[in-house]
């Protein structure tokens, strides 16, 4: 075997190998501690043949949890970002944290949840949803006075 072809099957296998972890628990934890913004690249159809790639997403994560179906997931807000289920702009979803390709932070902070600043956004629900199992971990806002 060639030196390049086997530096091809390397970077191949290390590709894949990431590809295919999700994103860890510690970053999600991060995000909901420090209350930032992050972009993700979210894949919507893992079993398509040809594959598709990653959508774009720039998310505010609310809850960390597992769902009835016993994946690990986030609640958050989708401020950007087409996906197969909700063309629109600003909504409220669960990302399966396997079916993340990429987390990259941002330095951009919310205080106090979306709903907060937009009438026509659904309330922000700190128990998850009906989809929800277990919650290990969720955003906290100081109380209203």
């Amino acid at each position: 075997m060639k030196l390049l072809d086997l530096y091809k099957e390397v970077i191949s296998e290390e590709t894949s190998r990431i590809l295919s972890e999700g994103v860890a628990d510690t970053n999600v934890i991060d995000a909901i501690n420090g209350k930032y913004n992050v972009n993700i690249l979210y894949d919507d159809y893992p079993d398509a043949m040809p594959s598709v790639p990653p959508s774009k997403r720039y998310i505010q994560v609310y809850n960390f949890a597992e769902t009835q179906a016993g994946n690990k997931a986030i609640r958050a807000f989708q401020i950007f970002g087409g996906s197969k289920t909700t063309p629109k702009q600003g909504a409220w979803k669960i990302f399966r944290l396997d079916r993340i390709r990429g987390w990259f932070p941002t330095k951009m902070k919310f205080t106090k949840p979306v709903s907060d600043l937009d009438s026509s956004i659904p309330t922000y629900n700190n128990t998850a949803d009906r989809t929800m199992g277990r919650v290990m971990n969720k955003v906290e806002f100081k109380q209203k006075i």
